[in-house]
């Protein structure tokens, strides 16, 4: 843990949403199966990837964001990926599969409500928006950015949409930021965004919390570590209790 050498003043919490604040394994795997089927005219039992939770759920962490998932896993070229990316709105909203929110993730969210909050996610933000109209939590953060917003070639791991939501949130004020999330990708994304930061002499910076709130994730295989890790929800308390004064 190198909480030491970043510690000052917390400016706000940013949060993945897929994997971190949801659990979007099943309705994610049910759009992905109608999306595949209108790109490529094949049954969607076809692809391995798309057989059951497990084998989507494993297929997306081995993927380093969504377009490396569709070509890697479905062998989609290009332009197929971007047909996809384009028709992954309308088919979320259109799908009314459930995605729980984590047992203990509204609570938590509440007791956290005096801090800034903001999501970086490579979901849709309409999506993303009324899933937490639904459940009372819209209005505890600030700042939500989708995949809409990010050049497709600057998704995660790529820093661009976390360093958009900082600026945002914080106008690079000095101290810190957590930015939580279950990928791999997170967790470099949150390292990229540090690198930037730190080379333009910025007084902010970044650090990441791996959420491991779904059952057999963990980070034994990546190569960069989260600062802390966060086995429930309500971990995100003690960590950010060890950052402020």
């Amino acid at each position: 843990m190198t909480a030491g050498r970043r510690r000052g003043q917390l400016r706000a919490i940013i949060w993945d949403f897929d994997g971190t604040l949801v659990d979007t394994r099943d309705k994610n795997l049910q759009v992905t199966r109608k999306i595949v089927q209108a790109v490529t005219g094949r049954p969607a039992s076809v692809f391995p990837s798309l057989r059951s939770v497990d084998a989507y759920e494993d297929a997306t962490r081995r993927a380093t964001n969504w377009r490396d998932l569709y070509q890697s896993a479905f062998k989609f070229t290009e332009q197929q990926t971007d047909d996809a990316g384009a028709l992954w709105t309308e088919y979320q909203l259109r799908d009314d599969t459930l995605a729980p929110f984590f047992p203990g993730i509204v609570e938590v969210i509440a007791e956290l409500d005096h801090l800034t909050h903001g999501i970086v996610s490579q979901n849709s933000h309409r999506n993303i928006t009324e899933l937490l109209s639904g459940v009372g939590l819209l209005e505890c953060f600030q700042c939500i950015v989708g995949y809409e917003e990010v050049d497709l070639a600057r998704q995660k791991p790529e820093p661009d949409g976390l360093l958009m939501c900082i600026e945002r949130l914080t106008g690079f004020a000095p101290g810190v930021v957590l930015y939580v999330g279950d990928h791999e990708a997170d967790v470099q994304c949150a390292a990229r965004a540090d690198s930037v930061l730190m080379d333009t002499a910025s007084q902010i910076r970044v650090m990441a919390v791996g959420a491991f709130f779904a059952v057999g994730s963990d980070d034994g295989h990546w190569p960069v570590k989260p600062e802390f890790r966060a086995y429930h929800p309500r971990d995100v308390l003690q960590v950010v209790g060890s950052l402020l004064p």
